[in-house]
């Protein structure tokens, strides 16, 4: 009787560690969902940042000139960097990477889009990526906010699909 029950135990723990592995492989796919559905959401601000870093990118850098006269002579403040062009060449390397990053990201984001074949789909996503909100969206095509929900999860699994399928290849 107590081999029977240890069997049983055994049988309930190995269903419960596939069922683990079953969720595991399921995890890179839900990753990419929810990077892709964050991504959506943010467009609007990585637009907007952007340009402002577009625009800090043009400017020269302050504190650049020399000190001259009797400022020049003054000692210096305890715990400031001495060389400020490479201060500001690092500065400016950091945001030139963030800049590509933005940049890629925005572009993985409008071939995806043109991807999504159905009007509805792309009329939901394009209103998302315009920052619209939920049920303002639903209003606009004139559906129930159900039906808006079930569309809006079709077509954030086609941009996953669309945007991150290789990598989901690579790691399924």
């Amino acid at each position: 009787m107590r081999d029977q029950k240890e069997k049983g135990q055994q049988k309930i723990v190995s269903a419960r560690k596939e069922g683990f592995v079953r969720l595991s492989e399921q995890a890179p796919i839900v990753e990419f969902l929810q990077k892709a559905e964050e991504e959506i959401r943010d467009y609007n601000y990585m637009q907007i940042e952007i340009v402002r870093i577009q625009r800090f990118l043009r400017e020269a850098g302050e504190g650049m000139v020399a000190q001259y006269g009797l400022d020049a002579g003054m000692p210096k403040g305890k715990g400031t960097t001495g060389d400020r062009t490479h201060a500001e060449v690092a500065r400016r390397e950091r945001k030139w990477k963030r800049l590509q990053k933005l940049q890629d990201k925005i572009e993985r984001i409008n071939q995806a889009v043109e991807t999504i074949p159905g009007e509805q789909e792309r009329l939901v996503v394009e209103a998302l990526l315009d920052g619209d909100k939920n049920n303002l969206i639903a209003k606009e095509i004139g559906v129930s906010r159900q039906r808006y929900y079930e569309i809006k999860r079709s077509a954030v699994m086609k941009m996953a699909w669309a945007m991150y399928g290789d990598q989901a290849q690579q790691t399924g």
